[in-house]
Parts: C-alpha cells; sequence; structure tokens
C-alpha cells in the first residue's frame, strides 16, 4: 500500500516539475519576444489619434524590432502620451530627430509604432527624450477616400455611358461627325486648307529668312543702310536736299501759276497789246498789213543795195570790205586753231 502511494506521489511530483519547466519556459519564450528582460531606455511621444496601439506593441525602427510600448496615458482630452521601452543594443543607431508614427505590422496585422529618419550628427536618443510624431494617414482615412473615389468613380462611368450612347446615336458634334460623311468631308477640306495655308506660311518664312540672310550679306545696299551709320547718314542728307529742292520747284511752279494766270488776264483784257492782238480785228488786220509791206521794203531794200553794189562809184568800198571781212575771218580761224594744239 505504501508502495503504491510513494509511486503515486513521484508521479504527481514528476508531473508538476514538468508543469514548472514548461512555465517557467513560456514565461522566458514570451519574455524574449516582448523584451522584457532586456535592459532598455524610455522615450516618449504625444499623439493625437493612436488607432487602437495597446499596451505591449511592438516598436520598430528600419523594419527590425527595437522595443515594445510600457504604457499608454492621457495628457488631455486630445493627446495621448505612449511610454516606449528601447532597447539599449538599438538605442545607438536611434538619434533624437527620429520621427514616431502610428503603422501596422503588415496590412491587417497589430498595431506598431514606427521610428523613421535620423541623422548622424544628432546624438542618440536618452532616457526620457520625446519623440517628434509624423502624421500619418489612418486605415478608415484611407477606407473613406476610397469609397469617395469609388462614388466618383461610379459617376464617371455613367457619365461616359451617357455619352457614348449620344455619341452612337449622331447627337452632338461628335456624333455628328462620326455618323454624317457630310461633315467629316468639309473637316477634310478644311484641313487641306490649312495645309495649303501652312506651306504658303512657310514659304513666306523661307523668303523672310532670305531676306534677313541678305540683309546681313555684307558689300549689299541693304546691309549698308542697315548697319553702316555713314551710308544712312549720307542717305538722310540727301532725302533732306531732295526736300529741299521740292520746296523750290513748289514754289517755282507757284510762280508759273501766277505768271500764267497774268497773262491769262492780259489776254483776256482789251487794254493789254496781247489782248489787243488777240481780240481786236481791227488792230490784226493793221498789223497784218505793216507786216506786210515791211516785207516788201525788205525785198526792195535788197534790190537796192544789189544796185549799189554794181554801181562804179560805190563798187571798191564793197570790194574793201569784203576783203577786210575775209581777212578777219581766216584771222578768227587761226586763233581758234592755236587755242584748240594748246
Amino acid at each position: 500500500m505504501k508502495d503504491k502511494t510513494t509511486k503515486r506521489t513521484v508521479i504527481v511530483g514528476i508531473f508538476i516539475l514538468l508543469g514548472v519547466i514548461i512555465f517557467a519556459v513560456g514565461i522566458l519564450t514570451l519574455g524574449g519576444q516582448r523584451k522584457s528582460f532586456v535592459q532598455s531606455v524610455k522615450v516618449k511621444a504625444i499623439f493625437h489619434d493612436i488607432g487602437g496601439l495597446a499596451k505591449g506593441d511592438n516598436v520598430w525602427y528600419s523594419g527590425v524590432k527595437v522595443g515594445t510600448i510600457k504604457s499608454i496615458t492621457f495628457v488631455n482630452h486630445s493627446q495621448i502620451e505612449v511610454l516606449m521601452n528601447i532597447e539599449k543594443a538599438s538605442r545607438e543607431f536611434i538619434h533624437k530627430d527620429v520621427k514616431a508614427k502610428i503603422s501596422s505590422d503588415g496590412l491587417v496585422g497589430n498595431k506598431i509604432i514606427a521610428l523613421t529618419g535620423g541623422t548622424l550628427s544628432v546624438p542618440a536618443i536618452e532616457d526620457g527624450d520625446i519623440i517628434t510624431v509624423e502624421v500619418a494617414i489612418s486605415t478608415d482615412e484611407i477606407m473613406n477616400t476610397l469609397q469617395v473615389n469609388n462614388k466618383s468613380l461610379v459617376e464617371i462611368t455613367g457619365n461616359l455611358k451617357v455619352i457614348t450612347g449620344k455619341i452612337m446615336k449622331g447627337e452632338g458634334s461628335i456624333g455628328k461627325l462620326i455618323s454624317d460623311e457630310t461633315i467629316y468631308n468639309d473637316l477634310q477640306g478644311t484641313m487641306a486648307t490649312l495645309r495649303k495655308t501652312a506651306a504658303n506660311t512657310q514659304m513666306l518664312t523661307e523668303g523672310l529668312a532670305e531676306y534677313s540672310a541678305k540683309l546681313h550679306t555684307k558689300g549689299t545696299l541693304a546691309s549698308d543702310l542697315v548697319s553702316d551709320t555713314v551710308v544712312f547718314t549720307k542717305l538722310r542728307s540727301t532725302i533732306s536736299q531732295m526736300e529741299t529742292i521740292a520746296q523750290g520747284v513748289d514754289s517755282v511752279v507757284l510762280n508759273l501759276r501766277d505768271a500764267s494766270s497774268g497773262v491769262k488776264e492780259n489776254l483776256s483784257s482789251s487794254n493789254s497789246p496781247a489782248g489787243v492782238l488777240l481780240n481786236d480785228e481791227k488792230t490784226a488786220k493793221a498789223l497784218k498789213q505793216t507786216i506786210s509791206n515791211l516785207q516788201s521794203s525788205t525785198e526792195k531794200l535788197d534790190e537796192n543795195m544789189e544796185a549799189l553794189q554794181s554801181n562804179f562809184l560805190l563798187r571798191g568800198f564793197f570790194r574793201r570790205k569784203a576783203k577786210r571781212e575775209k581777212k578777219e575771218a581766216q584771222q578768227a580761224a587761226k586763233a581758234a586753231d592755236t587755242t584748240g594744239q594748246k
């Protein structure tokens, strides 16, 4: 009987020992995952919304687990203080200017605090530091945005359906353009005209470029007018002289007009000689008769002069006169030859 009792006691002891060992191993395992027994420094972060973060959740830095959430307490109605335990082994890699934000361990995993950034020139974190918080878009905000975008997408799809339906029915400008060949032909003709216009514009541009090149060709009149100030000054002086000459011509024309007006008045007046000649028939006839008498007298005078030259009393005088005139003509001819040779 005692042997059975002893045997039962040993078995119970063995089970109790196994349970204690399993319990201790479980505690050590959980402590290793939570890193509850690792030396750490405590830092804080003040959030306005922690989005379901809980005590014991992990703290990550650059994708590596570096600590856990020690406690979560309200500072006031809109600020929540999150106390974090950061491993001392990871402390030297985390600097004071890091930023903390609420994130998720995977798409739908547990909430975590993700530390990002940091500058090498800034000292490492110390116990009691307050870390700057970076505002992150929450999952709810993302879902709300997606819902709004889905509603907008549905509305856009409905509008496109209505528009495509009208186009297929030939309604509107686009629908008529697709279904009516006349509009297409008119549009094609317009495009052809535009192509011709573009070609003409290109030709005009090429002509302007060629003209511009000629303007820059040295030695040409256009280049001299553009670049040579001396030529431009001379041209301006010439234009000024031409303007002066034109003003003189205007003055001459005015004088001629005045003179012609005077002549016209004299011709039309019966008191002036020209007016009398043009307007008085008796005077004109008398003047004509006088001219006729003068012509007859001149003819008779020529006959008398020939008769005098034939007269023996005056013949010597006319011969001496003729010789003297001939001698003077010869001397004048010699003098002209001498001047021409010089």
